[in-house]
């Protein structure tokens, strides 16, 4: 939230709303708000701003995503004997992969999140996540990780780059 409310004071002229103006101006502060951010002013002196739900529900998603991605990547960061699955957090599923794989996840989850923290649509970080969970399915199954070991291991042979 300090990033956001950073963009909200930084976004240029603003009019600040008085709680007063929900009562006499209510289609101008809604409107405000509408169309991104409505700053208002309560009487003693707290600051408050009213936006569209989606916006925040989306800057809480990216939020929670980009902590779910610290703590994945601290545990990747600790040594192997000294992990669990709960250091993960909701991205458990990720224990299952290869160390090198596990990295290779979190570093796309990251650039596909802040991608998305840009304004762009976190449908591609949703699909990504659904990805690396079907792969970290098929790590876990005990008949496709031995394929899934030597087609990592095996080299690049006439790729063309």
């Amino acid at each position: 939230m300090i990033v956001r409310m950073r963009r909200i004071s930084e976004s240029g002229p603003q009019v600040a709303y008085q709680a007063t103006d929900l009562a006499r101006h209510h289609r101008a502060v809604i409107d405000a708000a509408r169309s991104g951010q409505a700053l208002l002013r309560d009487k003693d002196g707290t600051a408050l701003v009213l936006a569209p739900a989606a916006d925040i529900d989306r800057t809480y998603e990216i939020a929670e995503l980009a902590l779910e991605l610290i703590r994945a990547r601290q545990a990747v960061d600790r040594e192997a004997g000294q992990r669990s699955a709960g250091l993960y957090g909701d991205l458990a599923w990720l224990s299952v992969l290869p160390d090198e794989v596990q990295r290779r996840c979190l570093d796309e989850l990251t650039e596909a999140l802040l991608v998305a923290s840009s304004g762009m649509s976190l449908r591609p970080v949703e699909l990504l996540l659904g990805d690396w969970r079907a792969t970290a399915e098929a790590w876990a199954d005990p008949a496709t990780r031995e394929a899934l070991a030597a087609e990592e291991a095996a080299p690049l042979v006439d790729a063309e780059l």
